[in-house]
């Protein structure tokens, strides 16, 4: 069994716009797809992860295990030499 922890949000009530932070280990054999995501979360855009598990239950994380992140990370510098400039900028503005 290969448990990791993962910092998810759930809100407190379906009509809640309010979020809670809670700590989940999930097994790494039965996650499905991890995909980055932008979330609002305070009135910010904040970099996050949309996580599917085997069991069809979904959840949205800000913080996963460094090994899921780093493999992430790997994929998207290849990408965001192109765009990072003009990328870098739009989210500033729109977290200032």
């Amino acid at each position: 069994m290969s448990l990791h922890k993962f910092k998810i949000v759930s809100p407190r009530d379906v009509q809640s716009v309010d979020n809670v932070f809670e700590v989940l280990l999930l097994n790494l054999d039965h996650i499905v797809s991890v995909k980055p995501i932008k979330m609002v979360i305070e009135d910010k855009v904040a970099n996050g992860y949309w996580i599917r598990a085997s069991n069809g239950k979904k959840y949205r994380a800000i913080e996963v295990p460094a090994a899921i992140s780093d493999l992430l990370n790997t994929e998207d510098r290849a990408n965001a030499v192109i765009c990072a400039k003009g990328e870098d900028q739009i989210q500033a503005e729109m977290l200032n």
